[in-house]
C-alpha cells in the first residue's frame, strides 16, 4: 500500500515532530489530499503542545520542499464549475495561517528545510515561521506571474518585509525570478544554512538537544539555532549565479521604487544596463499584465494598511477567487495554466497585452479586492487563533471532480 501523502512523527518524548510532504513523484505540489492531512498533521501537533519544542517540515525525494500546488487541476474544475477552486484555497489558506501562528499559539517553533525547490504553496507553508534553513540545493520562486495568478499564500506579506526591503520584494513577485541559498539569506527568505549532506546530522542533533529535560518552550529557538549552527560547521553558500549582487540591487531599488507597474517598466526601459534589460524581457516574456498589477496594489495594501498575515490571508483568499474562477479578459488564470501545464508552449496569449497595459484600469484592480459575491460556495475566509482547529472544524466535505466525470 502507497504510503500516505503527508508524514507525521514524533520523537519518543514528544519533543520534536516532523511533518514531511510526501508526493515525491511531483515535487511534492499540494493537493487538497495534502492539505487536509496537514491539518491532521497539526491536529496532532496542537495536542501535544505541552511538550513540543520544534516542528520540523520538510519534503521527500531529496529534490524538493514543495514545488507549489495543483494549479492544473484547479483550472479545470473552475472551467466545469466545480467547487475546487473555492474548497484547495480556503482549505490551504487555513493551514498556512495554522502554521504562521504555531509559535504565537502553542510555544511550538517550526524549522523548515528549503532543501531544493520551494516555490508557491511550500512557501505559504514554511517561510512564515521562524527558522527557514536553506542549502546549496535551494531554488525559491514564487512564479505565478507565468500563469496569471499572483503571489499567494502570504507571500504578500513575505515579500513585503524582505530584510532586504519591499522593492526587492516586487521585484522577485513580479518577475518570479528563481533564487538561490546565497540571495534566500540576503533578501531574508532564508535564515539559516546547512549543506545539504549535513541535514540527517541536523535532525540527530536537534532530537538531541531538544529531548533534554532543562529545554522549555521559550528556549526551544535557541536550542534549535545552535543545533543549526552545529550541523553547518561554518559552511556558508557560493555566491556563484547569485541575483540580488549589490549592482542588481540598485537597479531593483531605482526601479521597482515606482509606485506603478507603468512606471516600473518605463524605469527599466530607460535603465539599458544587462540586468533591467533581462527583468524587462521577463516581465513582456512571461508576466500577465493583470497579474503584475494586482500584485503590486497588493503589496501596497499590505504596508500602507499594515496587514498581519491574519489580514493578508483573508486579503488574498478574495483575489485567489477572483483570479481562478474569471476568464479573459478578467483574469489570465487560465489562459496562463494553458500555455505552462497544458500545452506546454510558454506562448502566453495575455488579455490586455502588455503593449494595452492601460486597460488594466484601477477599477479593474479594485474589484478583485472587494467582498464575495453573495452565494460563493464557502464564502469569506475567517480566520482566529483557533481557525480550522480540531475542536471546531467540521467534517472535510467530499469534494466531486466535476472535470473527471
Amino acid at each position: 500500500m502507497a504510503e500516505p501523502e503527508v508524514l507525521t512523527k514524533f520523537s519518543d518524548d514528544f519533543s520534536m515532530c516532523t511533518i514531511t510532504l510526501n508526493r515525491p513523484s511531483k515535487l511534492n505540489a499540494l493537493n487538497l489530499n495534502m492539505i487536509r492531512l496537514l491539518h491532521q498533521a497539526v491536529d496532532q501537533v496542537d495536542a501535544k503542545s505541552s511538550t513540543l519544542r520544534c516542528l520540523l517540515l520538510d519534503g521527500a525525494g531529496g529534490k524538493a520542499f514543495c514545488a507549489g500546488g495543483d494549479v492544473q487541476l484547479i483550472r479545470e474544475e473552475a472551467l466545469a464549475g466545480g467547487s475546487l477552486p473555492a474548497d484547495f484555497f480556503f482549505e490551504e489558506y487555513g493551514i498556512v495561517f495554522r502554521l504562521a501562528t504555531l509559535l504565537q499559539r502553542t510555544g511550538c517553533c517550526q524549522a523548515s528545510l528549503f532543501d531544493g525547490i520551494t516555490m508557491g504553496g511550500g512557501v505559504g507553508l514554511g517561510a512564515h515561521g521562524p527558522i527557514r534553513i536553506v542549502t546549496e540545493k535551494t531554488r525559491f520562486a514564487m512564479p505565478e506571474m507565468a500563469i496569471g495568478l499572483f503571489p499567494d499564500v502570504g507571500a504578500t506579506y513575505l515579500l513585503s518585509h524582505l530584510k532586504a526591503g519591499a522593492n526587492v520584494g516586487r521585484f522577485l513577485g513580479m518577475t518570479g525570478t528563481t533564487i538561490n541559498a546565497w540571495d534566500c539569506l540576503a533578501a531574508g527568505v532564508g535564515t539559516h544554512f546547512v549543506p545539504s549532506a549535513r541535514i540527517e546530522h541536523l535532525r540527530r542533533s536537534l532530537s538531541a538537544r531538544l529531548s533534554t529535560a532543562s529545554v522549555t518552550a521559550s528556549a526551544a529557538r535557541a536550542t534549535i539555532e545552535e543545533a543549526i549552527l552545529d550541523a553547518a560547521a561554518g559552511a556558508l553558500p557560493e555566491p556563484n549565479g547569485a541575483v540580488l549582487t549589490s549592482e542588481n540591487l540598485e537597479v531593483i531599488e531605482r526601479c521597482f521604487s515606482a509606485t506603478a507597474v507603468e512606471d516600473i517598466v518605463s524605469r527599466l526601459r530607460a535603465d539599458g544596463g544587462s540586468f533591467a534589460k533581462a527583468a524587462l524581457e521577463k516581465l513582456y516574456q512571461s508576466c500577465s499584465p493583470t497579474s503584475c498589477k494586482v500584485t503590486l496594489e497588493a503589496m501596497r495594501r499590505v504596508i500602507e494598511e499594515r496587514l498581519d498575515i491574519t489580514g493578508v490571508l483573508l486579503m488574498e483568499y478574495r483575489l485567489s477567487q477572483r483570479f481562478t474562477t474569471r476568464p479573459q479578459p478578467l483574469s489570465d488564470f487560465h489562459e496562463g495554466i494553458r500555455a505552462v501545464l497544458v500545452d506546454k508552449d510558454r506562448k502566453q496569449k495575455w488579455n490586455p497585452r502588455w503593449d494595452r497595459l492601460n486597460e488594466v484600469t484601477d477599477t479593474n484592480v479594485k474589484v478583485f479586492f472587494s467582498a464575495l459575491e453573495p452565494g460563493h460556495k464557502r464564502g469569506e475566509l475567517h480566520l482566529d487563533k483557533d481557525a480550522f482547529s480540531a475542536s471546531v472544524r467540521p467534517p472535510f466535505s467530499p469534494v466531486i471532480i466535476k472535470s473527471q466525470l
